[in-house]
């Protein structure tokens, strides 16, 4: 098999706050009125105290940490030492390099830190709104502020992402979901649930 070779060349980067008094608000929603990754759209993250903050994201990453544990049993006159590795659930952040923008009123950086540590829904796309791509919840951080003098200003990012998150592998033409649940949502929001019946049929 040949190797595969990927670049990101039309990345998306955003942000919107989890809304818990939204109608049929269900804490499992990974996504803005709890639509399937496979059929959300950007525009569900631009509305009220929503932020794309592509176009000043020069990094964008979501990044696994295991859970490991370990426990030895000493060794006895019979038997050696023995050393068991148990496996827990794998942590994940949403981590980001951000050209900081102080100067602007409602940019980025003052997102950031006028939200800070509240939940937020996430999308974030190697491809545009194409697969791949992945959505989420995580916690919005703030940024830095400020650094050396005459240099392009940036900040980095390291977003707790607060469940697994659902991700859609392939591309425009090819794709397939893997479900950080482990199972597509059962409620839908209506014109994503119409969408995908009809596709299904």
């Amino acid at each position: 098999m040949s190797s595969t070779i990927f670049r990101v060349e039309d990345g998306v980067f955003a942000l919107t706050l989890v809304d818990t008094a939204a109608v049929g608000y269900d804490p499992a929603w990974q996504t803005p009125g709890g639509v399937a990754v496979d059929v959300i759209t950007l525009a569900a993250y631009t509305a009220t105290d929503g932020n794309d903050l592509s176009c000043q994201v020069t990094s964008g990453a979501l990044n696994a940490s295991p859970n490991t544990t370990t426990d030895t049993t000493p060794a006895t006159f019979c038997g050696p030492e023995v050393t068991t590795t148990g496996v827990g659930v794998t942590s994940y952040n949403l981590d980001a390099t951000i050209l900081q923008d102080p100067n602007i009123s409602a940019g980025v950086s003052a997102y950031l830190f006028e939200f800070d540590t509240q939940e937020a829904y996430f999308f974030l796309g190697l491809d545009g709104v194409n697969p791949p791509k992945a959505v989420g919840r995580c916690r919005v951080v703030a940024g830095a502020f400020g650094g050396d003098a005459r240099v392009t200003l940036t900040a980095t990012l390291s977003l707790p992402v607060s469940a697994k998150p659902d991700i859609e592998f392939g591309n425009a033409t090819t794709s397939r979901v893997v479900w950080g649940s482990g199972a597509a949502p059962v409620v839908l929001a209506a014109s994503a649930k119409g969408k995908r019946e009809t596709a299904d049929a």
